[in-house]
């Protein structure tokens, strides 16, 4: 064997069913390899940042290892935003690069890379292969440091190493990469017990690290009679409408969230490393339960810090708490949790048009079904994925949480759909992000995949400009063409359906969910629609009113900045 088919033979092993990149000269004997097995696909993607992104969702999705490849020099570089985002929503990912021969390293030679120096900051484990017989040890040693890192491993291969047949090609060692149930320390847990009896208002922060704890989860918050607030990672965990959810927390959360959050007296956070410190409380006592000891204390100060599973903390603390506490703080948080999802249905039912986004999220939500994998990508779309789209039964949900990179969704939806042949996938875009990896439409149409892309279309970044108005600036470059993505998708040999009355938006959404091909639902929603915070501060308040007094005497743009011409296409 040699050494491209070592490798392959390798990644087989820890569970790779896809290999996501471009062909290119430096990687030609690995894509020739892929040709002559059975176990791992070759998905030509149009751009490799798409490909990293698909292998960052599968990642996310399965918790088990993905990988994409790219060739020397722009190839390998165009994969670092897609790493970047598995990096920092802890997905396992191994990516391999080519690089020129050997013999012209170091020569500044043509699209030659210092391709290690590139990849330092994004992996947990990066290597140049030097020699065949670093064969398969080297590539065992990299897909255990991602698996059990929650990471991204890095290998480069010289071109003319490829073909080099490998001395010893069985591998060594063990792939898997069991992580450790770190049990939690007993006199931590009665530290945290006594802090939290001796409070009547105690509010949950539960994160994505909640994962396969949620049975925990919900019995601590019922004996606590504590209401639970999680972040949009964990959107998947807990629905909104449970009676003890209060939604997400931060910018794109709930107005309860937020109250419940400010005005408890205890905050337990589990399994979040939730950024924004203005969202913490000013006056409660905090205490933190995260695998990651580093983590604990790192965005708020904590009273308790608990380095250990969540599961097993959970449990610990079910036996530890006295459950005599009444009920008032939670029923008050309940009540307003009730009027917030009122306020939102009148909205997400509103037949105004042009037609409400929240009506969008909501519409995809219900019509969808309950074992469907949704994709979101990064903009206004996120706040009416995070507050509008009801996850029911198994319903999985996936984002660009800790990068935030837009045109995350569509390339995610490719790899969700590889990873989960049997379930549906919806991709939430808004135009913004579909027009920046808008070829991975036609990855999705050569590969045969049903998914479906609803655009939310308004013409323009509107996040951008809530953000540029809130801070005092008029409305600039925001602008996006009026373009028929419907249009492109028949082009492109799917399917595409254009809506832009309310009456259309049922009637389409099923008809593309029926769909057994690649299908673009582009919905023409309203621009003037708000990604409003739950609470808006004052400082934002004046800011608005500056900049639309701005707009007004004529000192932005309210177009955005783009002539706005109507794109048709065939």
């Amino acid at each position: 064997m040699n050494v491209a088919e070592v490798l392959l033979d390798v990644l087989a092993e820890a569970g790779v069913r896809q290999l996501f990149g471009i062909p290119g000269d430096a990687i030609n004997d690995l894509v020739d390899a892929v040709r002559r097995q059975d176990d791992i696909e070759f998905v030509h993607v149009a751009h490799e940042e798409a490909g990293a992104l698909a292998a960052s969702a599968q990642g996310k999705l399965t918790g088990g290892l993905a990988a994409c490849v790219g060739t020397s020099g722009p190839g390998a570089i165009h994969l670092l935003n897609g790493l970047y985002d598995a990096k920092h929503d802890g997905a396992p990912v191994i990516a391999i690069t080519g690089q020129v021969e050997r013999r012209f390293m170091h020569s500044d030679y043509h699209q030659e890379v210092d391709l290690e120096a590139l990849f330092e900051d994004v992996s947990v484990f990066n290597a140049t292969l030097s020699s065949a017989d670093q064969l398969p040890a080297l590539v065992v040693r990299a897909c255990r440091a991602a698996l059990a890192q929650r990471g991204v491993a890095h290998i480069s291969v010289p071109s003319d190493l490829m073909s080099e047949s490998v001395p010893t090609p069985r591998r060594r060692g063990q792939i898997a990469a069991p992580r450790a149930v770190s049990a939690p320390d007993p006199a931590e847990l009665d530290r945290a017990a006594k802090l939290i009896d001796s409070s009547q208002r105690v509010t949950i922060l539960a994160g994505v690290g909640c994962r396969g704890a949620t049975a925990e989860l919900v019995g601590l918050a019922r004996k606590l009679k504590a209401p639970i607030v999680r972040s949009l990672r964990a959107k998947e965990l807990i629905p909104d409408d449970h009676p003890l959810s209060l939604g997400g927390h931060g910018l794109l959360g709930t107005r309860p969230a937020a109250e419940a959050i400010e005005e408890c007296e205890v905050l337990l956070v589990v399994g979040s490393d939730f950024p924004y410190s203005d969202f913490y409380p000013e006056q409660a006592e905090v205490i933190q339960v995260d695998l990651v000891p580093e983590r604990i204390g790192g965005r708020h100060p904590v009273s308790v810090g608990i380095a250990a599973d969540a599961r097993a903390t959970l449990r610990g603390l079910l036996e530890r708490v006295d459950p005599g506490r009444d009920e008032d703080f939670l029923k008050l948080h309940q009540e307003s949790m009730e009027r917030w999802l009122a306020r939102q249905s009148e909205r997400e039912t509103d037949d105004h048009e042009p037609i409400r986004p929240q009506r969008v999220a909501r519409a995809v939500g219900e019509l969808a079904g309950a074992d469907t994998v949704f994709t979101c990508d990064t903009g206004a779309v996120t706040v009416w994925g995070a507050r509008h789209l009801a996850l029911r039964g198994d319903a999985r949900f996936t984002l660009s949480s800790g990068l935030g990179t837009m045109g995350y969704a569509l390339p995610a939806a490719i790899g969700a759909q590889l990873a989960y042949p049997n379930r549906r996938v919806v991709a939430l875009v808004g135009d913004g992000s579909m027009q920046m990896l808008l070829g991975e439409f036609l990855t999705a149409v050569a590969k045969d995949l049903p998914i479906t892309v609803v655009v939310f279309d308004n013409r323009k970044l509107g996040l951008i400009q809530m953000e540029q108005e809130s801070s005092g600036f008029p409305e600039s470059e925001t602008g996006l063409p009026d373009f028929d993505y419907a249009a492109f998708a028949e082009l492109a040999g799917g399917a595409g359906i254009r809506v832009e009355h309310v009456a259309e938006l049922d009637p389409a959404l099923r008809r593309a969910f029926e769909s057994n091909k690649p299908c673009v639902v582009d919905v023409v929603v309203n621009p003037e629609e708000l990604t409003l915070p739950p609470r808006v501060e004052l400082q934002h308040a004046l800011g608005f009113l500056r900049a639309k007094a701005k707009e007004f005497l004529g000192l932005g743009d309210k177009s955005g900045g783009l002539s706005v011409v109507k794109n048709t296409i065939g």
